[in-house]
Formats: structure tokens, sequence, C-alpha cells
């Protein structure tokens, strides 16, 4: 694969010896960018200053010519300054944009060659360290793309294709009673019942601000998060949460006691983005099979 490299950084390459470092910028999803270099000190790139971080390790970049996936790897120690325990278990690390480059670190007016870019795939943590996944542009070529049809709406609450403001219907208060890391109670919440039902909870204050996690049910003001968190809530703590959507809609002239998010709960049927069954004519319809003969 070819690289957009100055004349002089592809001289310093042929060299016997060379001082090249590597280099990674983190952008994580609530905006905090993160560099990280290789080199024994840091460095100042396009107004940014790499901390050079001792047992930061990368692996080879492997790249084809026929567009196959580029995969890497990053190992590091876990730290308060780069990544911790608790971000990387909230969540805070996923989908994280990333860019990997070296450059000449005795000169780095000789610019920089870009190795990948792409996005931090699955991020595991141990007691003292890490180990992050590096997925290349490519890796989404490998996903559904378009349009699918199928009996569940293919849309998410909120999105273009949906078109709710979902961000108008966010709840926000503090906590008054915690059972447990995923046993959470809000007693001014007096939504109705799995209201916030596969939404999404966000603490809004603390150290651990920013954590999300799924709500796997809502009744009486209790949630029951789909995933313990990292941390200890605290009674008091700020939170916010989106209300959820099951992507139900049975209910119809020929279902009249189905049940609808898409109706009742929102009013945005005109948005439905699924067919139900009848619509799909079948294999034995497409094939002709069982069809009698005229």
């Amino acid at each position: 694969m070819s690289k957009n490299i100055s004349v002089a950084l592809k001289a310093h390459y042929a060299l016997g010896s060379t001082t090249i470092a590597r280099c990674w910028r983190f952008e994580r999803r609530d905006g905090l960018i993160v560099t990280v270099t290789t080199c024994a000190r840091d460095l100042l790139i396009n107004g940014e200053i790499y901390r050079s971080k001792d047992g930061v390790n990368p692996t080879a970049i492997a790249q084809q010519a026929d567009g196959a996936v580029q995969n890497s790897e990053v190992n590091g120690t876990l730290s308060t300054e780069f990544a911790s325990e608790l971000e990387i278990i909230s969540g805070l690390w996923d989908r994280a944009d990333v860019t990997v480059f070296e450059v000449n670190y005795r000169d780095l007016s000789m610019g920089q060659v870009i190795l990948q870019t792409g996005t931090l795939g699955d991020v595991k943590a141990g007691r003292s360290a890490f180990n992050a996944e590096v997925r290349g542009l490519n890796q989404f070529m490998q996903q559904t793309t378009g349009r699918v049809f199928g009996p569940t709406c293919r849309a998410n609450l909120g999105d273009d294709e949906c078109k709710v403001d979902v961000e108008a219907l966010r709840f926000s208060s503090t906590l008054t009673a915690v059972a447990d890391r995923r046993t959470i109670t809000d007693s001014a919440a007096t939504q109705p019942d799995d209201w916030f039902g596969a939404g999404v909870l966000r603490i809004e204050s603390g150290p651990s601000a920013g954590a999300e996690m799924e709500v796997h049910s809502f009744s009486a003001g209790v949630y029951v998060l789909a995933l313990p968190f990292a941390f200890n809530p605290e009674v008091g703590m700020s939170y916010s949460v989106l209300p959820g959507c099951r992507k139900r809609h049975t209910r119809g002239s020929r279902n009249p006691l189905g049940i609808s998010d898409c109706k009742d709960k929102f009013d945005n049927v005109i948005n439905f983005r699924a067919f139900p069954p009848s619509m799909f004519p079948g294999n034995n319809r497409i094939l002709g099979l069982g069809a009698s003969k005229s």
C-alpha cells in the first residue's frame, strides 16, 4: 500500500540506522484527545504534545493491497494519565478514533507517514495493563450498509430515519437509593413502567461522569441496568437517561390488542422502518414451490 511520505523522511528510512518513533492520536467519544508516543521524550507535533509513555507497545500493522482489513494492536500499562481501568470498563474508549503515524523524532520537519486510521475495537483491561484492537477503515466495508428489509425496525431511536427528537425527552435527576452497581433508584422518576427500558443512562457527576449503560428494565423509579457499572454509584449522584424503544409495532386492524412503542410512546408510526411478515412473499412463493398447476 503506497504511503504519502516526504522525500527527506523516505531517505531517512533508507538509512541503516533510523530515529523513528511511532505516535498515536486518540479521540474518544466524549471529545477528549489523548496523544502518546514511543519516543523517550515528549514531542510537539501539529500543536499537540505527544507524551512519552513507558509501557505503551505497538504490534505490527498488517496491510494488503486487496482491501483486506488492517489489523494491529496496542498494549500498555493502565494509568490515570492515559487510560484507566474505570474509563475502559465504562466504555469511554469504545470506538475511539485512532490515527497511527511515524516521525523522525530528531527532525520533525521531515513530516510524518500515516500508517493507519480507524477506530478502537475490543479493549480489554487487566489489573495493571490493557490491550486495544485498532480496526482500519476497511472494517466498515464488511458490515451491512444501506436499507435492509425485515420485520424489525432498522432505525435507532433519534437517528435520521427515526426522526424523534430524543434529546428533548432526556430526563435528568439524582439517585435516591442504590441497591448495587446494577440496581439504582430515583423516587422522582415517575414515568410509566418500561419508559426507560432499552434506553441509555449516563452519569453526570463525580469521577465517573460520562459513563453510560443501557437500561434493562424500569419500574416505579427503579432502574435495572443491562450490566453493572464498573464503579459504585452513590446516593445524590446526578444522572440523565433517555427513553428506550423496543421496536415493537404489532397493533393494527388485524391485531388491535398488539403493542406499539412507535404509536403509543413516540407517535411516530410514519417513520417505522420495518416490514411485517405479511409483506414478504416467502421462499415458497418466490421459488414457485407447492403451487398448483393451472
